[in-house]
């Protein structure tokens, strides 16, 4: 056991940050004291030591906290001083000192730990985007242009080398790369989830040919009698493409909503509920996909949950917000208060990545309650609209950052975890071969 000394201040986040580094990453045990005299995190056991100076809650004060946009780091960049070298300083300086027995590092890990965990500069004052989002470009990771590296599986590694440097025992990750892939049903059918005059007008503006809105209307009719099967019912196809590399998708479903965002099917209309069926038959899951305005309302979720968990049949424990809509860090807390134990919502819709600076699992913090909550985040790394909505990229580039984003996770021995919706499958409205970015995905 290495027993961790840190200073009287901010207690609850300085020990989660040290259980997030060290007991969850690098499966540690740790003893915390808290020391009055202590101005550091120092890491002891036998006559070693490591010392991880503080320049974060030892420069806030108890009145003002923390999360204020006097706290943001100044300047995100990557470290070149040696036994440093590439690791990404968001707090801290460049400097590192070691004996035979002692590390002392000036980059403040568990400050960054905490500060990419728990997305505290989301929740301050800001410009958000169209969707009241926080902007995915506002963020410190990327502006500093380090969206694509996994920061806090970074830490953990470095920190893992460097006990073992110091003759401790660390104990062998068993944790493995892992695919965990995910469809939010938005809009289950294409031709009976609008009205007619929606749908053909909306090929007819990709077109403009009355010969092909002819033959769009016909494929609307063999649908309803069910000559031609729906351009978005691709379930059967996630399901077949999973279950050949023996991994699982979980199909989230929205049960309620009143703006536009919404309202394309009833959870409890006889597709749905045979659909939901037919998921758990084959031994996929079923999440609950909280509506639009959801993120600022505990109530609504808790109704939703509990309308998709009717009509499903069992009781669900695991969400994503629809538009990723989300308000740090109170969202979180009202999907624990509502029986959600997993989540998958930490992702940026217009950034590939990791916003969360992790490809584990982690144990969320609610940073106005101060306290560790029961719930567990997923990160949510690649999403199909990212690219071709978002970045506009073709296929191949596509799939050349998705590989990108897959060897960084291999190498953490992390959780690819991916969300394509089942609409983004129907060769149609410009997703023609796009299928092939999520084959490239399946392990």
């Amino acid at each position: 056991m290495i027993t961790v000394s840190i200073p009287n201040t901010f207690i609850a986040e300085r020990t989660y940050a040290v259980k997030a580094l060290l007991s969850a990453l690098c499966g540690i045990e740790v003893d915390i004291l808290v020391d009055p005299d202590q101005q550091d995190y120092l890491l002891r056991w036998e006559s070693r030591s490591i010392v991880i100076k503080d320049y974060f809650f030892g420069k806030c004060s108890k009145s003002d906290g923390y999360a204020t946009s006097a706290h943001l780091p100044s300047a995100v960049k990557s470290a070149t001083t040696t036994g440093l070298e590439g690791i990404i300083a968001i707090y801290g300086e460049e400097k590192f000192e070691a004996s035979a027995d002692q590390i002392v590092c000036h980059v403040d890990l568990f400050a960054g730990v905490f500060f990419m965990l728990t997305r505290w500069e989301e929740s301050l004052e800001g410009p958000r985007d169209q969707h009241q989002r926080f902007p995915a470009s506002k963020a410190a990771i990327v502006k500093a242009g380090f969206i694509l590296r996994p920061v806090v599986d970074e830490y953990a590694a470095l920190m893992r080398n460097w006990l073992q440097s110091l003759g401790y025992a660390v104990p062998e990750d068993k944790a493995t790369f892992t695919v965990v892939p995910s469809c939010d049903v938005d809009m289950p059918l294409y031709w009976c989830s609008k009205p007619l005059w929606k749908s053909l007008g909306g090929r007819w503006l990709q077109h403009h040919r009355i010969t092909q809105t002819w033959r769009d209307y016909k494929e609307y009719k063999e649908v309803l009698r069910g000559k031609r099967q729906d351009p978005f019912d691709t379930y059967n196809y996630l399901m077949d493409l999973a279950e050949k590399s023996g991994i699982r998708f979980t199909f989230n479903f929205i049960g309620g909503g009143q703006t536009q965002y919404e309202g394309t099917y009833s959870i409890t209309d006889p597709f749905i509920v045979d659909l939901m069926r037919r998921i758990q038959a084959r031994g996929h899951g079923i999440g609950i996909h909280p509506s639009y305005t959801s993120s600022e309302n505990p109530s609504i979720i808790a109704a939703e949950k509990k309308a998709v968990e009717q009509s499903a049949g069992m009781t669900l424990t695991t969400s994503r917000q629809h538009y990723l809509r989300f308000k740090v860090p109170d969202t979180w807390r009202y999907l624990d208060q509502a029986g959600i134990r997993e989540d998958s919502t930490m992702g940026y819709a217009a950034e590939p990545g990791f916003r969360c600076g992790t490809s584990k699992p982690f144990q969320v913090f609610d940073i106005h309650k101060r306290q560790t909550l029961s719930l567990i985040e997923r990160p949510l790394l690649i999403m199909d609209v990212s690219f071709k909505m978002y970045k506009q990229f073709d296929i191949e580039k596509s799939i050349s950052l998705c590989q990108t984003i897959e060897q960084q996770v291999k190498k953490h021995h992390g959780e690819l975890g991916l969300l394509w919706h089942n609409s983004s499958l129907s060769e149609i409205d410009g997703w023609s071969g796009w299928n092939r970015v999520l084959e490239t995905l399946m392990p």
